[in-house]
């Protein structure tokens, strides 16, 4: 398909930015989604923060990112930024009611 944009008024071109624009945002979640879809509540991941490696369980998964809950704080994170660990005893609800108990009082 070939537009010539040079033949188009400000009305048409506005018209397919705003078109242009929703295609690729479309394009985007569904990618997101895929990230999204390999997760589930209670795996455990990793995901890096200010070089370190910093490890959590996936309380929830988000329209656009995962809850992560580490040791010592709640995170919100793009899926694309974190990896999937081994499960240790194949337990993860285990792991993530751990996580859940160590919380603060008012979190």
């Amino acid at each position: 398909m070939h537009i010539d944009i040079e033949k188009l008024s400000l009305e048409e071109l506005l018209e397919l930015n705003r078109r242009v624009v929703r295609r690729i945002d479309y394009l985007h979640s569904l990618k997101t989604r895929a990230h999204l879809d390999r997760f589930e509540p209670g795996d455990r991941i990793s995901f890096q923060s200010d070089g370190h490696a910093v490890e959590g369980v996936v309380l929830r998964v988000n329209s656009k990112t995962l809850s992560i809950r580490t040791k010592d704080a709640h995170w919100n994170i793009h899926p694309r930024f974190v990896t999937k660990l081994p499960v240790a005893g194949g337990e993860p609800h285990r792991v993530i009611n751990e996580i859940e108990s160590r919380r603060e009082p008012g979190e």
